[in-house]
Formats: structure tokens, sequence, C-alpha cells
């Protein structure tokens, strides 16, 4: 994935109340994100890697 892309999904999504509906747009793009405990909203988007 282009870093650009992967930086307009940042700011598109990150302060985005957390909902199954974004979570599913996020990830069907091949993306991983994080959510905050305390607000409920998205935190990063990120492209996961794999670890041995």
């Amino acid at each position: 994935m282009d870093k650009k892309t992967l930086e307009t999904v940042k700011n598109d999504f990150v302060g985005v109340e957390y909902s199954l509906c974004i979570a599913n747009e996020i990830t069907t793009k091949g993306l991983g994100f994080s959510v905050s405990c305390e607000t409920g909203t998205i935190t990063d988007v990120f492209l996961p890697s794999i670890e041995d």
C-alpha cells in the first residue's frame, strides 16, 4: 500500500468515533487500527506487519 494512501486514510479516520461500519472500511483496505478505551475514537491507523 502506498504511504500517501495510508496517510490519507489516517487523516480520514483518526479522531472518528468507533463503529462497526468504520472498522469494516479500515480493515477492507488491509489496514489495522487502534481505539481509545477512554474516548471510543480511532487513535491510529497502520499497516499491520507479520512478526516471526
